[in-house]
């Protein structure tokens, strides 16, 4: 088989290249070995604001019990995955057929390079004039006896059974989440920290505070500075050693150590394609080592965050580079990246903690649990971190709140179009009582 365009991975990046690659009339073929659509729809952000909802609906009456609410909600954690599952299932199932609706000829099976132009599918050869790499990360494997018995978010998503107490070795994204969803769910959660800190790259100030709220409110105990170095099978569970002794004994043991590049069965060493233990190196234009092979999305070696939208920013521009649309090289923009614990952690922009060590920032730390946003008691905490340049315009904005997500996302535009402060105040009144509107009288 033949094609100008043979496509290694089909998450979100390669539906929305597919869109940009539309009436381009090139033949083009989309290669996956697990599920069509990636990680996101299937084992990843999708079925996890899913459960988010719920989780926060939950945890948001127990903090109002007492203060107006009677009776909390209770999480039935079971029948929250099987109506996951049910409003899912349809469009899990299509997701390759929505790959062909775009034109694409869909592959199953695992592919590695034979040489530049040619890859090797259930052994077969298939040959293109180019391709594009975008296969993202997978579970970070912790190479500790006893490995065999840890899960990982994927076995998670799809728990009926809720157990009792649960460790869970790493605190990234989907450590800090997942421990937040199971907490509210009533199992206690452990959390195991390789380093003094959880969440590294968000501001340290409001992880330390994250932290505080997450053992004080939802009961979640966190281990700092341990390295898991076993596990073994228990009468009761199973237990979880560390240099230091015994961490204890847990119905279940999740591996959320991290992701890493889905790299090792591409055979790149036969194309030519450089990389590292962070993924494919590419230049300015997305272009490998090799002049046909392009990468985008998470298995790309990056200083930008690794999400699902930055991926997609990813498609839309090799998409148009493509199709001689831009002949630019990629330049990205302001991005907007959050946690979904309870409460919430966001940010974009220039880093606070990097902001405090250059003279050329200034920084203001605002308390906007008062006035206009005092919450019923449910944001009893809530605090926004503001970076401002030599020009006194917005550069950098960090948030901890029950609505981080939302209050970052309405100063996005402000740091991405660079709003002078009062043309700001002279165009814009933002909606009563947001924090667009509160902070514009603060800059």
């Amino acid at each position: 088989m033949k094609f100008d365009y043979v496509v290694i991975g089909s998450g979100p990046s390669v539906y929305r290249f597919l869109l940009g690659m539309q009436n381009s009339g090139k033949k083009i073929a989309v290669v996956e070995k697990n599920r069509f659509g990636g990680i996101c729809p299937n084992e990843g952000c999708e079925p996890k604001i899913f459960l988010e909802g719920a989780a926060r609906a939950t945890l948001t009456s127990m903090r109002l019990q007492g203060k107006g609410i009677t009776q909390p909600a209770k999480l039935d954690w079971k029948e929250l995955i099987q109506q996951k599952n049910k409003a899912m299932a349809s469009f899990l199932n299509n997701m390759q057929s929505m790959y062909e609706g775009l034109g694409a000829t869909t592959i199953k099976g695992e592919a590695s390079f034979v040489d530049q132009h040619t890859i090797e599918v259930n052994n077969k050869k298939i040959t293109a004039d180019n391709f594009v790499i975008a296969t993202g990360k997978k579970p970070h494997p912790l190479n500790i006896s006893g490995h065999e018995y840890l899960l990982t978010s994927t076995n998670l998503f799809e728990l009926e059974d809720t157990p009792k107490n649960v460790a869970i070795i790493g605190s990234g994204y989907v450590g800090m989440e997942f421990a937040t969803l199971l907490s509210a769910a009533g199992v206690k959660v452990t959390v195991i920290v390789r380093s003094g800190q959880p969440l590294e790259g968000f501001y340290s100030q409001h992880v330390h505070q994250l932290v505080d709220e997450m053992k004080n409110s939802l009961g979640i105990n966190f281990i700092f500075n341990t390295n898991v170095t076993a596990v073994t099978e228990a009468q009761t569970g199973y237990e979880v050693q560390s240099a230091n002794g015994n961490l204890g004994t847990f119905d279940k043991v999740i591996n959320a150590s991290g992701r890493v590049p889905e790299i090792n069965a591409l055979k790149l060493d036969n194309a030519g394609v450089e990389y590292s233990n962070r993924g494919i190196k590419v230049d300015k234009y997305l272009t490998t080592s090799a002049n046909n092979i392009y990468a985008m999305g998470d298995i790309v070696d990056k200083t930008a965050p690794a999400l699902t939208s930055t991926a997609q920013f990813e498609a839309d521009y090799l998409s148009a580079l493509l199709t001689n649309k831009t002949t630019e090289p990629l330049r990205y923009p302001v991005i907007g990246t959050v946690t979904f614990t309870f409460p919430q952690l966001a940010q974009a922009g220039i880093s606070i903690d990097k902001a405090k060590e250059d003279s050329n920032y200034s920084i203001k730390d605002i308390d906007i649990t008062q006035g206009d946003f005092l919450y019923a008691g449910t944001d009893d905490h809530a605090r926004l971190s503001l970076v401002f340049d030599k020009q006194n315009h917005l550069v950098g904005a960090a948030e901890i709140s029950q609505t981080a997500v939302d209050d970052i996302n309405a100063l996005i535009p402000v740091m991405a179009i660079d709003v002078d402060p009062e043309v700001w105040k002279e165009k814009m009144i933002m909606a009563f009582p947001g924090l667009a509107y509160k902070i514009r009288t603060l800059i």
